[in-house]
């Protein structure tokens, strides 16, 4: 990949607030030159960091954090739709990235935190002003002040937060159809809350197990 490598080392130096910062930034910012190239785009921008970030941190689909709920798909196809297209084989790193890298170190600063970590990336996401994650954020009313308040909650308790499932995930976890999920929901077999302004359904892992039984040893 000629010159992303170098680039990409380069804006890792510029954001990195000690040596535990760069395999992160480093591995981070080659997967975005690497999904850049297989879209035939010549530009790794923020809106691309946004959907790697997003995906490399998703699971079945969906990014979730705390208040935050974000479908990884719908910001593939508007990472697609909108990305740079150039020659090909030239990866580039746009002006925007290079801005955001200040905008990182300045937000581990801000929080205190001694390396630019997950939570410091989601957090300056939350406040850059442009593109995908200014839209996406004001979309869904989440403050910057509400994640934090959950990740110190979460660093607080022991056990951390009670995980919450769609009813995708609760399908996969039990090993039936998601209809039947919603059929358990809808008949108030299994207990299943909204996200507050959404009708995104959340199941919490607790609830699962209200559809299991034990078994007898003499049924099997």
């Amino acid at each position: 990949m000629p010159d992303v490598r170098e680039q990409t080392l380069r804006w890792v130096e510029s954001s990195s607030l000690g040596e535990a910062n760069d395999r992160f930034l480093e591995e981070l910012g080659l997967e975005c030159a690497h999904e850049a190239l297989r879209l035939g785009a010549n530009q790794v921008t923020v809106d691309l960091h946004f959907l790697v970030f997003l995906r490399r941190f998703a699971r079945f689909g969906f990014f979730q954090f705390g208040p935050l709920t974000i479908d990884v798909s719908l910001i593939e196809d508007a990472v697609e739709r909108t990305l740079p297209r150039g020659p090909a084989g030239k990866v580039v790193l746009g002006d925007d990235v290079v801005r955001f890298s200040r905008a990182l170190t300045d937000e581990a600063r801000r929080s205190g935190r001694k390396r630019i970590d997950e939570l410091v990336y989601l957090l300056a996401f939350m406040r850059w002003k442009e593109g995908l994650p200014a839209r996406v954020f004001g979309e869904l009313g989440v403050t910057p002040e509400q994640v934090e308040a959950f990740a110190r909650d979460q660093k607080a308790s022991p056990t951390g937060p009670e995980k919450l499932y769609s009813p995708e995930e609760a399908a996969d976890y039990l090993g039936v159809h998601v209809q039947t999920v919603r059929a358990w929901i809808r008949s108030g077999r299994l207990r299943a809350s909204r996200l507050a302004g959404q009708r995104a359904l959340r199941i919490r892992a607790s609830d699962l197990q209200s559809v299991l039984e034990p078994v007898d040893a003499s049924e099997i």
